[in-house]
């Protein structure tokens, strides 16, 4: 069997399983529900009071802090991937043109 047509038969499948397995929504048939929905009443609290300081805070920095990330190894590890992918498309257009 070719890979090709291995991978077709893997799509199929699973398009398959997902028609199967999929069902629409049945919320308006469950028994369970109330007849009229349940009605809530929304209150919204009073805002809260401002409190005073009851010390001046100075800053202990004068500059912000580092808060980045190294991304370093990310960005090494994205390049050897797409490395290894190129060096593939290189080797199978050199297999492809030799036959």
């Amino acid at each position: 069997m070719s890979l090709r047509r291995t991978f077709a038969l893997l799509a199929s499948v699973v398009v398959a399983s997902l028609l199967w397995t999929a069902a629409p929504a049945g919320a308006t048939e469950n028994p369970d529900y109330t007849a009229p929905p349940p009605t809530t009443v929304i209150t919204t609290p009073a805002p809260p009071t401002k409190v005073k300081t009851a010390v001046a805070v100075t800053p202990v920095r004068t500059r912000l802090a580092i808060t980045g990330s190294d991304a370093t190894g990310t960005v090494l590890l994205g390049a050897g991937l797409i490395a290894v992918g190129a060096g593939f498309l290189v080797v199978r257009r050199r297999k492809l043109s030799s036959l």
